[in-house]
């Protein structure tokens, strides 16, 4: 990778955090994972959120480059790797709140409660395990376009765990 490109995807990590940001807000509210409908209305309201940020991304998205850097060659280069950088955006959501749901689960016994927060760390790690494993395989692939791949490639995987996981909250905790 060239300096150019780093650069270029320092700044999506940035407009990354920036979109995540009202989800962890929103994730740090306990009150969501009382009841099946504050879950599923967190869910849901993390959806629309995400949907709304990821459409002004991809409408405006030299603009918004363009506010972090004047370089022509690293706002073009970051305008193309945030096309693929953030294929899944709008699932931004499932990925804090399944987590948060499992660090926060009710459980009658402590012991019990800390076996959640090693669930939620183990599932935390894994995925950035699995990421970084992504992106040595794409990078010895395909080079820079290895990288920018895995991260979609790593949600996906996740997403379905996810899936799985809020599935089973919801037939078994509720």
């Amino acid at each position: 990778m060239n300096k150019v490109q780093i650069l270029g995807f320092f700044l999506n990590l940035i407009i990354y955090f920036f979109m995540i940001f009202p989800i962890i807000i929103l994730s740090l509210k306990k009150e969501i994972y009382n009841t099946k409908n504050s879950f599923c209305f967190a869910i849901i309201i993390s959806f629309v959120i995400e949907i709304i940020l990821s459409a002004i991304l991809y409408i405006f998205n030299k603009s918004i480059f363009s506010i972090f850097s004047n370089t022509s060659g690293i706002i073009n280069y970051a305008v193309y790797s945030s096309k693929i950088f953030f294929i899944s955006s709008s699932l931004y959501g499932i990925k804090i709140l399944i987590p948060a749901y499992i660090f926060h689960q009710k459980t009658e016994f402590q012991a019990k409660k800390i076996s959640n927060k090693k669930k939620s760390a183990i599932l935390f790690l894994s995925k950035i395990a699995v990421n970084i494993l992504l992106i040595l395989i794409g990078y010895n692939l395909f080079n820079t376009k290895g990288i920018l791949y895995s991260f979609p490639v790593c949600d996906l995987i996740f997403y379905i765990i996810y899936i799985i996981i809020f599935l089973n909250i919801i037939r078994n905790n509720f």
